[in-house]
């Protein structure tokens, strides 16, 4: 709903690390849902861990919970790279390396890992989407690694593999579901208490803070023509976000997947 985000494009998402989403995606032929195990549960915010046997890849999710009455504000702290820092859990700068559209974009994320880990970066590819149908309003930022993209940097181990999804879900009275979830293998050497370090940290972090950002002053009462969300800063002459839960569904059946450019309704006359 919410441009959100952006990430994060995280980010984040997006985070340093990477993903791969198993969540949201069906069961196909033998292979078993997989099993989530909770392992903190802080401040609001549930953090699940899921182990890849025989590999090194390591997923993690966190959800959380928040009340938001101006959606606009999640698309306002995903245009404000300067700020990522101040809510990606662990990363220090992340920049713009080129864009098709406002919600298709190419990132690339340093992080700042703690001793004696080498820091990281990631090259990575921001798609948003948007869901609006009667069993689900959400809008979605699927993350995806592009390591060849750029070339290398010799002060950073580039992350070979990585997906994120950061996923916001209205429930209805003005809150919003947020789910941050990533799959990677950092790349190099990373011994086992880093990983769990990384696998709880980011998540639970990143949500807390993303949380408190979007309350500030400096995000709020924007309008962005490229996300239809609900939000006081939406001009009084343009009709109200089309959603089924707070009473304005769309006159036609709203594409499945819908890219998000231009996708509000054209202005009354």
């Amino acid at each position: 709903m919410y441009r959100k985000i952006r990430a994060t494009c995280l980010l984040a998402s997006m985070l340093l690390t990477s993903c791969l989403v198993w969540a949201d995606q069906p069961e196909t032929g033998d292979r078993p849902e997989p099993e989530w195990k909770l392992v903190t549960d802080k401040h609001g915010v549930q953090v699940y861990w899921l182990n890849h046997e025989e590999s090194r890849l390591k997923t993690f999710r966190g959800v959380t919970r928040i009340t938001e009455t101006d959606e606009y504000s999640i698309a306002a702290i995903f245009d404000d790279y300067e700020a990522f820092p101040r809510w990606l859990h662990f990363s220090d700068q992340v920049v713009e390396v080129g864009r098709d559209s406002p919600v298709h974009r190419y990132m690339r994320i340093t992080t700042h890992l703690p001793w004696p880990l080498k820091n990281r970066d990631a090259v990575v590819e921001a798609r948003m989407v948007q869901v609006l149908t009667e069993e689900e309003e959400s809008f979605i930022i699927h993350v995806t690694n592009q390591p060849t993209m750029l070339p290398e940097d010799e002060d950073y181990i580039r992350v070979p593999e990585m997906e994120a999804v950061l996923k916001l879900s209205r429930l209805g009275n003005d809150e919003v579901e947020v789910m941050f979830q990533v799959v990677s293998d950092p790349g190099g050497y990373v011994p086992a208490w880093a990983i769990n370090l990384l696998a709880r940290d980011i998540p639970l972090f990143t949500l807390q803070k993303l949380a408190r950002m979007m309350r500030r002053d400096e995000y709020r009462h924007q309008y962005l023509d490229y996300v239809e969300v609900r939000g006081p800063g939406r001009p009084v002459e343009l009709a109200p976000a089309r959603s089924y839960i707070y009473g304005y569904p769309p006159a036609l059946p709203f594409p499945e997947g819908i890219p998000l450019d231009q996708v509000n309704p054209p202005l009354r006359p």
